[in-house]
């Protein structure tokens, strides 16, 4: 459940509640009085599928960027009124779509802060390589984990859906810093493991089972790379954020090549 925070411009007003009432949603509507170009807050309660429909009414009606919307997620609604919302929507097939603001949202705060994400990716490249060095499947699963990676894929990916060619072009250029850093790091790592002698030295690198893993990639990883994308979507689309540490681990199984 939604609840949605409507400021209605000046001179809206009258065509914003039509449209809320043609919706046959429950409302609540209060005086606006900082001053400024707003006449009244709408709040309005909607099933989670329900959000996107009704703010594109609204947008229909003039309420697009001239107003301000909050949408917050809601516990408990006690209203007859929206039992029977909640009845209608429940037949669409999109039952637990989120709204395109939602997704838009949620998808900008995957891509961190640029600060952030550098640290971060070196950490994280820092753990993988000493896990495969150690040949420690557990180290390696854990470094991916806490890699800032999957963020910016999945932030470029909406924002092609969506045509923001802001969030696009921000996520697309994380993943090229994060991949440049990822590599520079794990490479100047094994050097000083090498030239200190951390560990005894290899002979064949392929000789560490978890190396020869992600250098001989098969049919099950991608398998496994289309069911980690899979179920990064759902989450995301669900607004089941929870799901993305799953999603990690399981790109953290597909060979790195």
């Amino acid at each position: 459940m939604r609840l949605v925070q409507v400021a209605i411009p000046a001179g809206k007003r009258e065509a914003a509640l039509a449209t809320l009432d043609d919706e046959g949603v429950d409302y609540v509507v209060t005086d606006e009085t900082s001053g400024r170009e707003y006449a009244a807050v709408a709040y309005v309660p909607l099933p989670k599928n329900a959000v996107e429909p009704v703010l594109a009414a609204l947008r229909d009606v003039g309420l697009g960027e001239e107003s301000m919307t909050v949408v917050v997620e809601a516990n408990t609604v006690v209203s007859r009124r929206f039992e029977q919302l909640q009845e209608r929507y429940a037949e669409e097939e999109a039952e637990g779509r989120i709204a395109r603001e939602e997704l838009t949202a949620a998808a900008g705060d995957l891509a961190p802060a640029t600060r952030t994400y550098v640290v971060m990716t070196v950490v994280s490249a820092l753990i993988a390589t000493a896990g495969l060095l150690l040949d420690s499947p557990a180290v390696v699963v854990g470094s991916m984990v806490i890699a800032p990676l999957v963020g910016p894929a999945m932030a470029a990916s909406v924002g092609t859906v969506v045509n923001d060619r802001d969030m696009f072009v921000r996520g697309v250029r994380l993943q090229v810093v994060g991949l440049a850093l990822a590599v520079a790091t794990a490479a100047l790592f094994a050097l000083v493991v090498r030239y200190t002698r951390l560990i005894p030295p290899l002979a064949d690198v392929t000789s560490v089972p978890e190396i020869r893993e992600r250098i001989a990639p098969d049919f099950l990883s991608l398998v496994v790379a289309l069911g980690a994308g899979a179920a990064g979507v759902v989450s995301l689309t669900s607004g089941v954020s929870t799901a993305l540490v799953g999603v990690m681990i399981a790109v953290a199984l597909i060979p790195s090549s």
